[in-house]
């Protein structure tokens, strides 16, 4: 009989499981990481922006925690596993808005 909420042992999970598994978590833990994100591309966007680069926000982003933030710099480190990830919870957040803000790729796992 199998324990409630015990999921058995599928075997190993596959790269880009693991990576959704870990951007999951960051964004739980980091919810600033993502409005600050969404800051960015919104500022994009008001330019008149019709598309951009998600990557681009990502750098600026890290750029402005390392160097507007008090916190120690390991605090705020940014994986770029993450950027695409990003964009892709922009997009589908409001797909109407985001939806071809970014030009997306396969994820590669």
């Amino acid at each position: 009989m199998q324990e409630q909420g015990h999921t058995p042992n599928l075997g190993p999970l596959s790269r880009a499981d693991e990576l959704d598994r870990q951007f999951i978590e960051f964004d739980r833990q980091n919810p600033r990481i993502y409005q600050e994100f969404r800051r960015l591309a919104v500022s994009a966007k008001r330019k008149g922006h019709e598309r951009w680069g998600a990557k681009s926000l990502w750098e600026v982003l890290r750029w402005e925690l390392a160097v507007n933030s008090n916190a120690p710099v390991s605090d705020y480190k940014l994986n770029n596993n993450y950027t695409s990830r990003y964009a892709r919870k922009l997009m589908a957040e409001d797909k109407e808005e985001w939806g071809d803000f970014f030009q997306l790729r396969r994820l590669k796992g």
